[in-house]
C-alpha cells in the first residue's frame, strides 16, 4: 500500500481500488456477519447441503 500511496499521482484511480481493496478491515464485524447468515443456512435439517451451494447461498444473502 505504500507503493500505491507513493504513486497515486500517477495511478489516482487504481491507487484507490488498491486502498480499498488490499487494505486490512480495522473490524471483523464483515467477517462475523457471514458467519451469522451461515449458521441461518446451515441448519440441523439443513446440513447436507453442498459446499459449492452454501457458498453461493452465502455470498447471495451477504449482498
Amino acid at each position: 500500500l505504500i507503493w500505491w500511496k507513493s504513486n497515486s499521482n500517477r495511478f489516482p484511480i487504481l491507487s484507490i481500488l488498491a486502498r480499498r481493496y488490499l487494505a486490512i478491515p480495522a473490524t471483523s464485524a464483515s467477517i462475523e456477519r457471514i458467519f451469522s447468515i451461515s449458521s441461518n443456512i446451515i441448519t440441523r435439517n439443513r446440513n447436507r447441503i453442498s459446499s459449492s451451494l452454501t457458498r453461493q447461498l452465502i455470498l447471495l444473502k451477504s449482498w
